[in-house]
């Protein structure tokens, strides 16, 4: 089991020697159950939902996307049935089978990345041309398709540029070859410089999404505050109101003033009707599946851009020269005379190993809020029997609050 998992030589890898079963074990489990979950997603999203808008493809698109990134960590044990020839110093040229699957999984490691960077993108920029805009753009269902087309054509496009530019770096640098590349992330990435290329360009799409991600939540955060300016009604005012609301008022009135203490300030209520409660919730609704699709991704490509642009800055002088494991007395030299140092990279890589495991996840579980009625009903259907009774109860208690709400009014205060 070893020699499949790779721990022959992890006492002699000082920058992961510590942590490299977890490492593995991770890698070995989190893409498995991110595959699984990723494909039960997207049956779910085809088989229940019968008309797809764009916002439901582009999940689809994103959520296949991951389900390749998932394949390219497990395209790892694949390597184990040919020959390791790692410790041949005299190899020289060419690639090895291990190499191979190598460059494999950085091809679909960048497709991967970016198709999912793109494809976030263009779901933010979907909402604020919604939100923003009365002729949309995406309305019109060719240029959604030709938008993921263009997506797919640069996603593949900068992923074979990548590797293009890593062979060329690569050649004559033996101590960083290709099969050399996954002794500590059980998976293959590209050269230390290259790499770097690759993350400016993935915090470039990062901060476009962030600039749509705080445009859309602004449009929505404005809308529901004219909902409520619209509704306000001063105090003195109350008496021109005619109609049933008006008891209410009074009542709310002749409360406020029995128990309210402030003075010198403008006492207010917002009176809403049904209608404009629905338009709140519905806003209030939205904000929240604008604030976690986007900033869910968000959060995780910086985190994982920038450790992984300090790593390479780090490692870079481990990993060059003419000779197989030539760093290996550098490295070990340096973390055995800086064990803090040592302690730091190897509880930031494990830590980021994780969640680049459970990337999938995370991924489904943020973009799913906007198919939430789908995956709700399965749900609930899997655990109606167990929570009958609960279920009876809450239905009970909402059919109560909303007999409630049909009088809601709602009070503040302003200076």
């Amino acid at each position: 089991m070893g020699q499949i998992i790779d721990l022959e030589r992890k006492d002699l890898i000082y920058r992961c020697n510590y942590v490299k079963n977890s490492i593995v074990w991770i890698n070995l489990i989190g893409p498995p159950v991110s595959l699984i979950f990723l494909i039960f997603s997207i049956l779910r999203m085809i088989l229940v939902k019968k008309k797809k808008t764009f916002l439901t493809n582009i999940i689809i698109f994103i959520f296949s996307s991951e389900i390749l990134q998932c394949i390219s960590k497990l395209l790892q044990i694949l390597k184990y049935g040919f020959k390791d020839q790692r410790d041949d110093k005299g190899f020289t040229d060419g690639d090895t089978p291990r190499g191979i699957i190598c460059q494999i999984q950085i091809i679909l490691a960048i497709f991967s990345d970016l198709c999912s960077l793109l494809g976030t993108l263009l779901m933010s920029f979907r909402c604020y041309d919604v939100i923003k805009n009365k002729k949309r753009i995406f309305d019109n269902s060719l240029n959604g398709i030709i938008s993921i087309l263009l997506v797919l054509i640069l996603s593949l496009t900068f992923s074979i540029a990548f590797l293009y530019i890593d062979r060329s770096v690569t050649e004559g640098n033996l101590s960083y070859r290709y099969d050399l590349r996954d002794r500590c992330s059980y998976w293959c990435w590209l050269e230390h410089k290259p790499s770097l290329g690759c993350l400016a360009l993935y915090w470039i799409i990062v901060i476009i999404n962030i600039y749509f991600a705080r445009k859309t939540n602004g449009y929505l955060k404005r809308g529901y505050t004219k909902i409520i300016e619209d509704s306000e009604i001063a105090l003195e005012k109350i008496g021109e109101i005619k109609g049933p609301v008006n008891e209410e008022i009074i009542e709310a009135n002749n409360y406020e003033k029995k128990n309210s203490e402030k003075k010198g300030k403008e006492e207010k209520f917002i009176i809403l009707t049904n209608e404009e409660k629905k338009r709140i919730e519905n806003l209030k609704l939205m904000r929240l599946k604008c604030s976690i699709y986007p900033w869910v991704t968000i959060v995780y490509w910086l985190f994982a851009a920038t450790y992984r642009i300090i790593d390479d800055l780090a490692m870079m002088q481990y990993d060059s020269g003419d000779d197989p494991y030539g760093g290996e007395e550098l490295e070990k030299k340096d973390f055995e005379n800086h064990p803090f140092f040592q302690f730091i990279v190897q509880f930031f890589l494990a830590v980021y190993t994780f969640f680049s495991s459970i990337r999938g996840i995370l991924y489904g579980l943020s973009f799913i809020v906007f198919e939430e009625k789908i995956f709700f009903d399965f749900f609930k259907k899997c655990f109606k029997k167990c929570y009958k009774a609960e279920d009876e109860e809450d239905e009970e208690e909402f059919r109560d609050s909303s007999r409630n709400s049909n009088s809601f009014l709602l009070s503040e205060t302003k200076s």
